[in-house]
């Protein structure tokens, strides 16, 4: 028996496999293309808290979006980053440095730790930095460290240093030979 149509074809939700394959191979750009990936359970917060907290993140650089566990797992396997996988548990969102900004693993992580206080039901799930994957706590301390900036400028700091101190004590001679020929010429 054949079957009977009996009213007009709906559509589904969510536009298809072709829309799915999209979502996949643009989660699978942002992995590629980014060194930090900070992962997060959204649940519990609002719509207004998940949009204030985009803006908020937005205006550090960094993007936030919802995503399907499903989905971005593929895009996971795509990538060749499947350490992030066992993170993808619950509902989860992540944040990305935004495109055209150069944002390191640091500041990232420390704008959604800051966020951390202001909306108490967002939890870190973990981050993957390189081709590492961290827990909670790991993003916890990454934040706490100086930015990139910092860093290099404590490492020319500590090059320095001993440089100065060599060239200051090679010229100690010469300038007390100065000084007391300058003190000599002042007697005289």
């Amino acid at each position: 028996m054949a079957k009977v149509k009996t009213g007009p074809k709906v559509k589904r939700k969510g536009g298809g496999v072709a829309a799915k394959r999209e979502k996949v191979g643009a989660l699978a750009e942002h992995l590629t293309g980014s060194s930090a990936i900070v992962v997060t359970e959204y649940r519990g917060l609002t719509v207004g808290e998940l949009q204030d907290l985009r803006r908020k993140l937005r205006a550090k650089g960094v993007d936030y979006h919802v995503v399907k566990n499903t989905l971005f797992s593929r895009a996971a396997a795509d990538a060749g980053r499947e350490a992030i996988k066992p993170l993808l548990t619950g509902p989860t969102a992540i944040a990305v440095p935004a495109k055209g900004q150069k944002i390191d693993e640091v500041d990232m992580a420390r704008s959604l730790v800051d966020e951390l206080r202001t909306f108490k039901a967002l939890k870190v799930t973990g981050a993957l930095v390189g081709e590492r994957a961290f827990g909670p706590d790991e993003v916890t301390a990454l934040s706490k460290l100086p930015g990139r900036p910092q860093l290099q400028a404590m490492l020319i700091g500590t090059l320095e240093a001993p440089l100065a101190t060599l060239t200051r004590t090679l010229g100690a001679p010469f300038s007390q030979l100065i000084h007391v020929l300058t003190a000599r010429g002042a007697a005289a």
